[in-house]
């Protein structure tokens, strides 16, 4: 009898799918039932998150099992997830997660509200944090993490380049983005959060760097690069722009179970190709990390008008060449 895997969020398919090194279960097990687990710790998020679900196997066309959220989530008030937090190895606190229902977006399977688990506790930079979900009808475990620290900023000023006295602009077709280092992190993604009038609001449009792995602490974003970006980003936007001389440059970052977590499923594409994915969770799949993604200093931009046959032209004059509606 042919089986196939009963599965419902796309990231955690990938996870299942692509067995993990640390974690030793078998995908074709008969009816056992496996839990996924995902949570990102953000410090300076004001709310922490975490989605629990649950994958087996049945018989039978998937698509009619993904109609019914009950067999790949588990019952509301079933379970009980916890964050622990520990400094230097002694448990200071322990938090027991709320669950609530949100909305799902609409696609092939079931759409219903999904439950989730959260809490509004602010995260302690000076602790560790361990993750567990236990089934309330016994007290039994059934997924933990191993403690994990939160990235540390290690200065007081953390981007370095462009300077506080330096405008954002492009030097020789190339803007260099240079940032100190935050304590536990693997991986690195600037990016310039553009700011342009349009009709009295104030908008904007994300434009992203290189990734940026550990080891290097600064990228160069080319103008190129820059412009076609934009132009991308608002080629359906056909509206009068005023160019407004303001960016904040970004910089979010990541452990290096996130970033572990990243590269083995994007690396996993080919459906020719056997690819493991990584997962944390102890009885499950899933992963357990932290990042950050609010850390960002404002800049001026350029505000030359010289035209682009100048020797230094500004950036003003290659925005009114992109043809979106720069003047």
């Amino acid at each position: 009898m042919k089986h196939n895997i009963v599965f419902y969020s796309l990231v955690a398919v990938m996870a299942l799918v692509l067995t993990s090194c640390e974690v030793e279960f078998s995908p074709n097990a008969e009816y056992v039932e496996t839990p996924v687990v995902y949570c990102v710790l953000d410090q300076d998020d004001d709310t922490t998150w975490v989605r629990v679900e649950r994958c087996f196997l049945e018989d039978g066309n998937i698509y009619n099992y993904g109609s019914q959220s009950q067999l790949y989530t588990y019952p509301q008030g079933s379970l009980q997830v916890s964050l622990k937090a520990y400094r230097y190895g002694n448990l200071v606190s322990t938090v027991t997660l709320a669950d609530t229902l949100l909305p799902h977006a609409d696609g092939s399977f079931d759409n219903t509200p999904q439950p989730v688990y959260f809490t509004a506790t602010h995260l302690d930079t000076t602790c560790m944090y361990q993750l567990q979900v236990r089934r309330v009808a016994n007290d039994s475990l059934i997924a933990s993490t191993d403690s994990i620290p939160l990235l540390l900023q290690r200065e007081t000023s953390l981007i370095t380049s462009p300077t506080n006295t330096q405008r954002f602009r492009f030097v020789g077709g190339k803007c260099r983005i240079a940032w100190t280092e935050l304590v536990n992190t693997r991986r690195y993604q600037p990016y310039v959060r553009f700011y342009y009038g349009e009709e009295e609001d104030t908008l904007y449009v994300d434009l992203f760097c290189n990734i940026v792995t550990s080891g290097y602490l600064n990228t160069e974003y080319s103008l190129q690069s820059f412009l076609n970006s934009l132009k991308e980003a608002l080629k359906d936007d056909t509206n009068h722009k005023e160019y407004l001389e303001m960016v904040d440059i970004y910089l979010t970052a990541c452990d290096e179970h996130l970033n572990a977590y990243m590269n083995s499923v994007s690396n996993g594409t080919n459906l020719n190709q056997t690819t493991d994915a990584y997962t944390n969770i102890r009885g499950g799949v899933g992963v357990f990390a932290a990042r950050r993604t609010h850390l960002y200093k404002s800049f001026l931009a350029d505000n030359s008008m010289l035209p682009i046959q100048s020797s230094n032209p500004g950036l003003r004059a290659y925005l009114k060449e992109l043809g979106i509606g720069f003047d």
